[in-house]
């Protein structure tokens, strides 16, 4: 049985073109989760601030707004392989100039941003085309087990990335500094990586169109497809509401529970533990007739848990809210980008991706807001309001789907003549 379930969850590793790309994304992935934590720290660092700690992500807020969409229509129009590659290279660097910065004394608040602001123009064009590239090697039914495992890198270096951030952090002769030029050394192996995979192709939907039209036809595919709006319209909106609990942690360690702001790693990592093990647990069912309404669970527990995390009286209690928050928001993450994967044509895999991501960008602008709530009213409030927010996103969404559902199903037929 042991056997079957590892087969099933890890399947897609089996293709060689696949492991190279996963192993390359994790750990890229791993220097991302480290950044969340190193800007936190600097950003709480120079001012003291929840508002400056939501403020550094309000540059790569606007950065994936105004850009994500059209880094999906390019996705779609040239090789993700050069994409990937170019985009990567760009973030190596701008790890490295952070870095240099910081250990010179010369890194300031608006520098901080900007870094932030190039960090989600980046990802606005390298985040839709690797989702396209996994549709690309992975087309069929294993598609959705490779959507999964991408889902389960993530949630590991989430586990492991606040650890590592937190473990040079505490290290005096490393520092935030040193943080920075070793996730710009880990770079040069994710580009090394990618650089062994083969030329991507490139898949069009009919005859060459401007850029224009394509940014346009991404809007109107997913508008004329229903599903495919919920599922959009229900990711960005738990994002929006529940993800930017990070940018309070600082905060709410030092002013509600007399802790180090840096041992917010330890809250992200009991998260990101548990959420390993809803996503390993999930893997193979992730193509299944349940999947909508795992959904809806992962939403709800996220929604419940953040409130819980605002009522905690000691650092243990924390944890333990935390552990959920972190299992809710896996889960969905999971299943939803599964379910969108599944309900779109290839031809429009780096457009689709590309709208969702815009959820990560109106994330980044929804932490500074937070951040204020947070110093006028306290971190706890904010969170519990937090909590509220995303339970009403998981009412609304499981309406809608629940309302799409009927409009479909045919009325019984009524046998003429009384019989």
């Amino acid at each position: 049985m042991i056997a079957n379930w590892f087969r099933t969850t890890f399947q897609s590793l089996g293709n060689r073109n696949y492991r190279v790309l996963w192993f390359g994304t994790t750990l890229a992935f791993l220097c991302f989760m480290m950044s969340t934590v190193v800007q936190s720290v600097v950003a709480f660092d120079l001012t003291g601030e929840n508002r400056a700690v939501g403020a550094v992500s309000l540059g790569m807020g606007i950065a994936t707004i105004f850009i994500s969409p059209f880094g999906g229509v390019i996705a779609d129009r040239v090789s993700k392989r050069k994409l990937l590659l170019a985009g990567q290279s760009l973030v190596g660097l701008n790890f490295i100039a952070v870095g240099v910065l910081v250990v010179t004394g010369h890194i300031t608040l608006p520098l901080l941003i900007a870094s932030t602001f190039v960090l989600g123009a980046v990802f606005s064009f390298i985040g839709p085309a690797r989702q396209a590239w996994i549709g690309e090697i992975l087309p069929g039914p294993a598609l959705a087990n490779g959507i999964a495992l991408q889902q389960i890198a993530m949630t590991l270096t989430r586990i492991f990335g606040p650890f590592v951030a937190g473990g040079l952090i505490a290290l005096s002769f490393i520092g935030t500094g040193g943080a920075y030029l070793f996730m710009g050394a880990v770079f040069v192996v994710v580009i090394a990586t990618l650089a062994q995979l083969p030329a991507s192709t490139v898949l069009r939907e009919g005859p060459p169109r401007s850029v224009a039209d394509d940014f346009r036809s991404g809007f109107g595919y997913i508008a004329g497809t229903p599903v495919l709006a919920l599922l959009s319209l229900t990711f960005i909106g738990v994002v929006i509401t529940g993800y930017s609990y990070q940018v309070l942690l600082p905060g709410f360690l030092e002013n509600e529970l007399g802790r180090d702001p840096r041992d917010m790693s330890w809250l992200l990592g009991i998260g990101a533990a548990a959420g390993l093990v809803v996503t390993l647990g999930i893997a193979s069912v992730v193509g299944s007739r349940h999947a909508w309404w795992l959904m809806f669970t992962g939403i709800a527990m996220l929604g419940v848990s953040l409130a819980l995390a605002a009522l905690a009286q000691s650092f243990t209690q924390a944890l333990v809210a935390m552990m959920f928050v972190g299992a809710g928001s896996s889960g969905f993450q999971l299943l939803n980008n599964a379910l969108i994967m599944q309900e779109t044509e290839p031809a429009y895999y780096g457009r689709v991706m590309s709208i969702t991501m815009l959820a990560w960008g109106f994330n980044g602008l929804a932490g500074l807001p937070f951040g204020v709530l947070a110093d006028r009213t306290g971190e706890r409030e904010a969170l519990f309001v937090m909590g509220v927010l995303v339970l009403a996103v998981a009412v609304v969404a499981a309406l809608a789907r629940a309302g799409a559902v009927r409009a479909v199903v045919p009325a019984p037929v009524i046998p003429s003549g009384g019989e």
